[in-house]
Formats: structure tokens, C-alpha cells, sequence
């Protein structure tokens, strides 16, 4: 399961509960500084469902109610805003945001890193766009995560959404099928994400992400000094950092589009490669 998960997660508990239940928490399930999860490493899945269920005993509250609530989160948070926004930054409305999901968890399955993203499917239920079905199935059961990202889709966008969860995984059907309806809201105004210059800046990151992208190898791999040399005084002629070009590359690791040797033992940030996920 990848990093951005475990780390959400633990942003989640010390938000939604304090910095005290996340001390605790940690104590619990035996994290110490050196063993904090990290955004770019995939780990068990077992961390994390076991994780869950310390945080239900230490919360009081169910691991159903605690999952819904996280998949709110993590489609509101900061963190998952700056790391998937090469993806983020596309979409306009909380169908949109589904659709792309299922696509970057299906551009996911093609990286080397053993992640094994659920699955999602699609159907409509009428002529209306904004009604489908939406389709999971993951050997993880992890349906009321979903549910609360359906959710937090819709705040995001400041629609009204409608969930009818007619199947679950976790009551024996073979996969969840949730019936949607997204409505747009207009009775208050929607969340400001983002000012004007910090539009204009995520719009240029997105245009170095889509020259990363063009310019990496299919195989074998290219390291961030020779990235930075190929790229050069192309982007808007100014110089590019190397803290610059790995922002660029960690986005379009997040949705999959590139891979790396960053799991490989002995790597650090100046020998590690990069290349071009295959998408098809």
C-alpha cells in the first residue's frame, strides 16, 4: 500500500483527535521516529488495518465510522492536495475526480512497486452523468474509505452527493456497488482552494510535470542530475533545481505515470533512477 495512506492516516488521528491520541497511538503499534511511515514507500497492508483497529480501541469509535471519516479527509487534506495535484489540478467536479481515480489506480498496477490498488468500475443509471455506479473490489474490504471519498469528492466541489450502498464486500456480496448522484449546491459559496498566485504557480508546476513526463525514458532509467541537464533552460529559461525536478517527479510517481529504483537497496536521491511507466 503506498506511503501517502500511512502517512494521511496518521494526519487524520492527530487532527481529527489531537497530538495526544497520536502519541498514543504510535506507542501503541510501536512507531518510533526512525520507523515513520513515509509518503514515497509502499508498505503491508496489515500495518495499516491493524493500525485502524488500535485507533478504534484507543477512539471508542467503530473502524467503519473512523474509515469514512479518513476517505473524507484524504480528499480534502493539504498533503494529498499538493501530492496528487498533476492529477487534482485536471478535474472540475466529484464524477471527475471518481473517473480519474480509477485510472490512476489502474496506471498503478503497471509500476514495479507491488502495489495492488483496488479496482473500479463504472456504470450509468440514467442519462444524467452524475448518476452512475460505482464499483469496487479490493481484498482489503477497505468500502467505507471509499464511501467517506465519495463525500469528500462532493465538498470539494461543493456539490450534494447521494450514496446508496446497494452490495458490500464485507457482507459477503462479491464486490460493493455504491448507486451515486452528484447535484451541484447553491446555497453557499464554494471552499476557496487555492488564490489566484498559487493557481499560477500550481499551473507551472503542472507544466514541468508534463515535460518530466515527456522526457523520460521508457526503461533504464535516467538520474536527477542527467533529468536536470537534459531539461536545462526549457523551463521558462531559468535554472531548475534539483528539489524542483524531484517535486516534479514525486507527482507523477503518485498517479503512477513513473517508477523508480527508490525501493532497491543503497539508493539515495542523486543515484536513484527514473523512467516512464508503461500506461497501457
Amino acid at each position: 500500500m503506498q506511503g501517502l495512506i500511512f502517512v494521511t492516516w496518521e494526519k487524520f488521528l492527530a487532527e481529527r483527535f489531537g497530538p495526544s491520541l497520536l502519541n498514543s497511538y504510535r506507542g501503541a503499534i510501536g512507531e518510533t521516529a526512525a520507523t515513520a511511515p513515509l509518503a514515497t514507500h509502499v508498505y503491508d497492508d496489515e500495518t495499516l488495518l491493524l493500525g485502524v483497529q488500535m485507533a478504534s480501541r484507543l477512539t471508542g469509535l467503530s473502524t467503519n465510522m473512523l474509515l469514512r471519516e479518513y476517505g473524507r479527509f484524504f480528499m480534502l487534506n493539504a498533503l494529498t492536495n499538493h501530492l496528487c495535484s498533476y492529477l487534482l489540478s485536471r478535474v472540475k467536479s466529484g464524477r471527475e475526480l471518481l473517473l480519474v481515480m480509477r485510472d490512476a489506480h489502474a496506471q498503478m498496477r503497471r509500476t514495479p512497486d507491488a502495489l495492488t490498488p483496488p479496482i473500479f468500475g463504472y456504470e450509468a443509471l440514467s442519462t444524467n452523468a452524475n448518476d452512475f455506479a460505482l464499483l469496487y473490489d479490493s481484498s482489503r474490504k477497505l468500502c467505507p474509505v471509499l464511501y467517506g471519498a465519495v463525500e469528500g469528492a462532493a465538498e470539494r466541489y461543493n456539490e450534494q452527493v447521494t450514496i446508496i450502498e446497494r452490495t458490500c464486500m464485507r457482507r459477503g456480496a462479491a464486490m460493493c456497488r455504491f448507486e451515486i448522484a452528484f447535484r451541484p449546491r447553491q446555497l453557499r459559496q464554494p471552499p476557496q482552494l487555492e488564490t489566484r498566485e498559487q493557481r499560477q504557480h500550481r499551473q507551472q508546476k503542472q507544466k514541468l510535470a508534463d515535460m518530466v513526463l515527456a522526457v523520460l525514458p521508457a526503461k533504464e532509467g535516467i538520474t536527477l542530475l542527467e533529468l536536470q541537464k537534459v531539461l536545462q533552460g526549457s523551463y521558462f529559461g531559468v535554472p531548475l533545481r534539483p528539489s524542483t525536478l524531484l517535486e516534479a517527479l514525486q507527482h507523477l510517481q503518485f498517479v503512477g505515470l513513473a517508477a523508480s529504483t527508490s525501493m532497491r537497496p543503497g539508493q539515495d536521491m542523486m543515484t536513484r533512477r527514473y523512467w516512464r511507466a508503461p500506461t497501457s
